[in-house]
């Protein structure tokens, strides 16, 4: 399991990325056909198995639309998931849910992308004669 981050660190990111989704006029299809009084369960589910990361991240663009909505981490950031595993289930007010999925989903897929070639690097590199180490830059994405 990894050290969880200040949310500091990532929310501008976070709201960077939601504004650019949703922009001035907000997600005009989901407040169109949605009412405000509805609710929502969604499960976040890998498609491969791969190294969590990103799941604060994701939890933080919900709650930057309504702190109303619960997110509950089911699969820690920095373990490794099957294919098919449930990593965190959404609840909450459907607008919110509908209109932040994307981005949450966006930074969970890039974020998990790279802890798991990052995770297959460290491996590859593991019992070499050099004891080699996997090391990022500022450049690293």
């Amino acid at each position: 399991m990894c050290a969880v981050l200040h949310t500091i660190i990532y929310e501008d990111l976070v709201r960077r990325a939601l504004l650019e989704d949703i922009g001035r006029g907000g997600d005009l299809t989901t407040d169109a056909i949605v009412s405000d009084q509805d609710t929502a369960t969604a499960s976040i589910v890998a498609r491969k198995a791969g190294r969590v990361a990103g799941l604060e991240a994701a939890r933080l663009a919900f709650h930057l639309l309504d702190p109303e909505v619960k997110f509950e981490i089911l699969q820690a950031d920095g373990l490794d998931a099957e294919a098919g595993g449930t990593l965190a289930v959404v609840t909450g007010p459907a607008r919110p849910i509908l209109t932040g999925e994307r981005t949450a989903l966006n930074l969970l897929q890039r974020l998990s992308g790279i802890a798991t070639r990052t995770s297959e690097a460290v491996k590859t590199v593991s019992g070499t004669d050099k004891n080699a180490k996997i090391v990022d830059t500022r450049k690293t994405t």
